[in-house]
C-alpha cells in the first residue's frame, strides 16, 4: 500500500514556496520569478546591483540594490521597438519590480557619494554599455 501523506506534504510545501515567493517579489527578487527554473530569468550584476528579466511570461524587470560600493541602483529599460520605458530605483537595501509587456535592451547604473556627509558631497554615476536581453 502506497503513503500519500508525505507525497501530499512535499506537494502542499512547494505551493507554498511558490505563493510565498510570488507574494515577496518586491522584497527579494532572486526569489521572486517562478520561471526562473524554466531558463526564461536573466541576471544580471554590477558590483552590488542585481537585476534579473524575466521576458518568457510577463516581462518583469527586478533590481537590487545590497550593500557595497553603490547607494543607488537603476535600470533604464527599452523595448523591443527602440522606446525608453523609462528608469527603475532601488536604494542600498531595497528591491522593485515593474511589468513591462516586452523588454529588449536594459543598462544598469550605480551611484555613489565621493565624501562622507551625502547632503553636501558630490555624487558619482556609473553604468554599464546596453545589455541586449
Amino acid at each position: 500500500m502506497k503513503k500519500t501523506s508525505g507525497t501530499l506534504a512535499r506537494i502542499a510545501g512547494a505551493l507554498g514556496l511558490a505563493v510565498a515567493a510570488l507574494t515577496t517579489v518586491s522584497a527579494s527578487p532572486a526569489a521572486a520569478s517562478t520561471s526562473a527554473t524554466a531558463g526564461c530569468t536573466k541576471y544580471y550584476k554590477l558590483d552590488n546591483i542585481q537585476v534579473q528579466v524575466d521576458n518568457c511570461s510577463d516581462g518583469w524587470v527586478w533590481i537590487y540594490t545590497g550593500s557595497g560600493t553603490y547607494t543607488t541602483g537603476s535600470v533604464h529599460v527599452t523595448d523591443n521597438f527602440g522606446n525608453n520605458r523609462g528608469e527603475q530605483k532601488a536604494d542600498r537595501g531595497k528591491a522593485n519590480a515593474t511589468k513591462y509587456q516586452v523588454v529588449g535592451s536594459i543598462k544598469i547604473c550605480g551611484t555613489k557619494w565621493l565624501g562622507w556627509t551625502p547632503p553636501l558631497s558630490p555624487w558619482w554615476t556609473d553604468c554599464t554599455t546596453e545589455i541586449h536581453v
